[in-house]
């Protein structure tokens, strides 16, 4: 999945790398743009500085929606449900479809850094150290966006090397998506042997060994899914695990004692558990995005777009760790928001919850559900919202809080899904989940279940974990081969109606709707790529 993209990270990297690395009279060189391909490559500091291109092809969500807004987590308003329409209606042939510039845009991505790892690799103006932290930044780019192209399309061309304009005319043909996944992890396997395990201050947010390693156990565990392997596929589980596993020994990263916090402190890169994500500085014509503005209720002064659905509410647990379901949880229908997951306030806002000196109005005539644009589920996000920051206060200022693409709690969550259906319950499993747990404040999961009944309480935890994360529920839901269950229904909200005593009805309602079908779960193929190139057919199924 594609969203827009920010030069990344401004304020920790490309400042300090113009105004730190550089002495006076380079300040006054031409921008990179300007200069020829040979003055840069005739100039170490300036091959360094070109690299820092490639951070633009991380992605981020903090545009208007979310990603998670085309899976059943989250429900638009109705202004902006239109932006994501042809996802919901699943007609991702429509000209409005978000993705239609995917395949383009990430090969013109390609051919840079085909373009750059092939000269840093040859070049003899770089001494070997600078040679391999570059290539490793590259590779782990390259991997990165070659990902993005096989989990959309599934069989693409892999393109190696950079292109004269005699061997552009040949027409490439596909690999398969076995083959595509293989060279991604080999390509950060590569990249993890290159890059260092850290750096110096100033360059805080770029690649790390252990960044590349953990995005590998990413793409491990989509290779061994369902959606890939029709049969079972133990060997590739267990690959998965160890990728997971490898992080873990790294000792790098930790969970940190505030679920909040995670989303809202800057990391330090003290043992942190960000692993990878999109740095912000809040600074106008720097790095700021509007994301407080945009999620804030309506009732505050925000737009309120970002609205969680009834499904994720109640996947939420209680705080005695039994799902609202089961008998004995304490789940009062009559005061459905009280004693649950402590992970749920803060990351849901519902009537009722305390925000910035009030309590949230989503009740009919409430301040939070104005008659137009009113939360479509009666609720707003919380998760990611910094309650101190005022966005009315100064136009020059947005949001500064970063994009986390990816987190030491993933690859706990990677290692015991993969871990499970490689070999089935183990302590090592029950360990890191209830780590997780713990450090969300709820009870462990009952020992003794089956290899079924863990694979769902692991699913049930990434979901809730994970919430609102990158674009994880809508692979996880692909990967798992349930996204034409999930995703082919409408979507739950409440509508919930005060009395004259100050007590609440709550009334489940339709929110939204939803389109998936089998052939959803792979992206059309361009229909001008395969006017040029016929060596890309057959066409993906269905389409």
């Amino acid at each position: 999945m594609k969203f827009n993209r920010y030069i990344f990270p401004l304020s920790a990297l490309a400042l300090t790398l113009t105004f730190n690395a550089c002495q006076k009279d380079f300040l006054d060189r031409k921008p990179l743009n300007l200069l020829s391909e040979e003055v840069v490559w005739n100039d170490p500091a300036l091959i360094k500085l070109s690299v820092n291109e490639f951070y633009n092809f991380l992605e981020t969500g903090f545009d208007t929606y979310l990603p998670a807004a085309v899976t059943d987590d989250l429900q638009l308003i109705g202004s902006e449900e239109r932006k994501i329409i042809s996802y919901l209606t699943g007609d991702f042939f429509s000209a409005s479809f978000p993705e239609r510039n995917l395949w383009k845009d990430s090969y013109a991505q390609i051919r840079k850094m085909n373009v750059f790892i092939n000269r840093a690799t040859s070049t003899k103006i770089l001494n070997e150290e600078d040679r391999k932290v570059l290539l490793g930044q590259a590779r782990f780019m390259r991997a990165y966006v070659y990902f993005n192209l096989f989990s959309s399309f599934k069989d693409v061309p892999l393109l190696l090397k950079h292109q004269s304009i005699e061997e552009a005319e040949d027409k490439p043909g596909k690999v398969s998506q076995e083959e595509g996944l293989k060279f991604v992890m080999d390509e950060l396997q590569i990249a993890a042997t290159e890059l260092p395990e850290s750096y110096s201050k100033e360059d805080w947010g770029r690649i790390t060994k252990q960044a590349a390693m953990a995005f590998k156990s990413r793409v491990a565990l989509w290779a061994a899914s369902p959606l890939i392997n029709n049969n079972t596929a133990v060997e590739k589980w267990k690959i998965a695990a160890e990728a997971a596993e490898a992080v873990m020994k790294t000792n790098a990263f930790e969970l940190k004692k505030d679920y909040a916090d995670v989303f809202l402190t800057k990391n330090v890169m003290d043992k942190p558990e960000v692993i990878l994500e999109v740095r912000y500085n809040g600074i106008k014509g720097e790095k700021m995005h509007a994301y407080d503005q945009n999620n804030t209720p309506v009732g505050y002064g925000g737009k309120g777009i970002n609205c969680p659905t009834q499904e994720i509410v109640d996947t939420y647990e209680m705080a005695n760790g039994q799902a609202i379901h089961e008998i004995g949880s304490g789940y009062d229908p009559a005061n459905p928001y009280k004693g649950r997951d402590p992970r749920f306030a803060k990351s849901i806002l519902f009537n009722g919850a305390d925000f910035k000196g009030r309590t949230i109005e989503t009740f009919t005539g409430g301040k939070d559900l104005p008659r137009t644009n009113p939360t479509p589920t009666g609720y707003y996000i919380r998760k990611f919202m910094d309650e101190k920051f005022d966005f009315n206060k100064d136009k020059n200022v947005g949001s500064s809080t970063n994009w986390v693409i990816m987190r030491y709690a993933e690859v706990l969550l990677n290692f015991a899904e993969a871990k499970n259906e490689a070999e089935g319950p183990s302590q090592a499993i029950y360990d890191v989940v209830n780590a997780i747990r713990k450090r969300a404040g709820i009870p462990h999961i009952p020992t003794g279940l089956t290899q079924d009944q863990l694979r769902e309480r692991i699913r049930r935890e990434r979901r809730v974990e994970l919430a609102f994360e990158d674009n994880i529920r809508y692979q996880d839901l692909k990967r798992w081969q349930l996204a034409t269950i999930v995703l082919n229904q409408s979507v739950k909200g409440v509508t919930i109606t005060k009395a004259a005593d100050g007590s609440f009805t709550y009334k489940p309602k339709d929110a939204g709707s939803r389109a998936f079908v089998d052939k959803n779960y792979w992206f059309p193929l361009p229909l001008v790529e395969l006017s040029v190139n016929p060596n890309l057919n057959p066409q993906n199924p269905g389409w």
